[in-house]
């Protein structure tokens, strides 16, 4: 399995340098429903992305949401440090 999966991984890269991406100006734009969107009109809905978090920490979210910015990558960021504080705990845990 190791095998096949190197001789794979090396056809991979022999055909990344053969035929390097060249995309074109049409395939670099964003449509939505036959219209071209700018990169800075296409921003994910971030009450959607939070809908979850919020009915599972419905009590603890009245004192989140006004420290909630919207900002995608503010709270990816956060899940981040949380993760990692999880792993803290677990290794001081297993000591």
């Amino acid at each position: 399995m190791l095998l096949g999966a190197a001789v794979g991984y090396l056809m991979l890269l022999i055909n990344r340098k053969l035929l390097a991406p060249k995309p074109s100006p049409e395939k670099l734009r964003t449509y939505a429903c036959g219209e071209v969107l700018k990169p800075e009109e296409v921003h994910p809905d971030s009450e959607l992305f939070y809908s979850s978090m919020r009915r599972a920490f419905k009590p603890f979210y009245k004192y989140v949401q006004p420290k909630h910015s919207g900002v995608l990558s503010t709270y990816l960021l956060w899940v981040v440090v949380g993760f990692i504080i999880i792993l803290l705990a677990v290794f001081a845990v297993m000591r």
